[in-house]
């Protein structure tokens, strides 16, 4: 499936999802602060759809994870022949490092309510003398469930020189089961390989904690 076909069926599938809600384009602008003239862009396939714009669908019309399957489907960009020579980088890359730093929102063990929407970020550091240029940050396992949080498959982590700073937000929404459940990210190029895939094992890890009633964290 090429990146616009598959921006058509994502766009599709925000259409029938509010049509099967009973909701008018008109009144679904109003409420999400939208022009009309761009959602019915989005849901023909004219325009690309932003995470913000999945998350409020997803929200609002219960998608359980099925527009963020269709999402991720619209975003990734088909392998191209002229490509090939990229892909013969050998790995690890010498020189190539990086370093925690912080958590900057949702720390580890966070308690909050079923389907609760926030954003995870990580800030890490580019430790070593390698330009981080063309990277995601990839989600091991599959990207939503009853009993997983839903996410994009991967989020693209601005380019990033050494000695810097880069902060990596993932949009979340909670899993609509009661327990704890634990995410894993590790970073990779444009096709899915992984860099440092002799250090950091577990990547970045984050762990929430579901429960009926909890009141959603600030």
């Amino acid at each position: 499936m090429t990146t616009s076909s598959a921006r058509v069926a994502l766009g599709r599938q925000l259409r029938l999802m509010r049509q099967l809600h009973g909701v008018k384009l008109k009144e679904l602008a109003a409420r999400l602060g939208r022009s009309v003239g761009h959602l019915s862009n989005v849901e023909a396939g004219r325009d690309s759809a932003s995470w913000q714009l999945i998350a409020l669908y997803e929200e609002m019309f219960n998608g359980d994870g099925i527009l963020w399957s269709a999402y991720v489907e619209a975003q990734t960009t088909p392998r191209s022949p002229q490509r090939r020579a990229i892909e013969e980088f050998s790995y690890p890359i010498p020189g190539d490092e990086s370093s925690f730093v912080a958590d900057v929102t949702v720390p580890d063990g966070t308690v909050m309510p079923p389907g609760h929407f926030f954003e995870k970020i990580w800030r890490i550091r580019n430790a070593g003398s390698v330009p981080w240029v063309g990277r995601r940050l990839a989600r091991d396992g599959a990207a939503g469930g009853y009993g997983v949080p839903f996410t994009p498959a991967y989020v693209q982590i601005e380019e990033t020189m050494p000695g810097c700073e880069v902060e990596i937000a993932v949009p979340v929404r909670a899993q609509p089961l009661e327990g704890t459940s634990q995410m894993r990210w590790k970073m990779v190029d444009m096709f899915g390989r992984r860099y440092f895939p002799n250090s950091y094992c577990f990547g970045l890890v984050m762990t929430i904690v579901v429960r009926e009633g909890a009141v959603p964290p600030e």
